[in-house]
């Protein structure tokens, strides 16, 4: 009975943990992301808050383009938004974007991405992702 109540507890404990929602990070020695969605499940035609952070990890001021898209898991790519940033040395700044789920897409997970590129430039491309379940 006690190794069916133990296993039973851990059972739920991942399953608990399974369905929490956490931030996902991603880093570059040159720049660091982190990306949400809220909510974290919703059906076509509504409407999910993207909320993502970018950090300047070098000593001196970088200028990235940061683009934010959504990718369907029948391969449909949207680009929700692109913003040109100018950071100052260790300055971490906040990207949102509303996204109206479109009323058409195909349901499943999709891929939420945030990505940086510095047009070639020394400073490291950087991207993270998390998920959006269209029900």
């Amino acid at each position: 009975m006690r190794g069916y109540l133990t296993n039973s507890m851990l059972l739920l404990a991942c399953v608990v943990l399974l369905g929490l929602s956490f931030p996902v990070t991603g880093q570059s020695s040159d720049v660091g992301l982190s990306i949400r969605v809220n909510p974290t499940t919703t059906s076509p035609g509504n409407t999910v808050g993207v909320f993502a952070f970018v950090t300047n990890n070098t000593a001196s001021k970088l200028r990235t383009t940061v683009t934010i898209t959504a990718t369907a898991p029948c391969g449909l790519k949207t680009n929700l938004g692109s913003n040109r940033l100018a950071l100052n040395p260790g300055q971490t700044v906040q990207v949102t974007v509303s996204y109206p789920v479109a009323s058409d897409v195909c349901l499943g997970t999709q891929a939420i991405t945030i990505s940086t590129d510095s047009g070639g430039k020394t400073v490291a491309s950087s991207s993270a992702t998390t998920t959006l379940t269209v029900q």
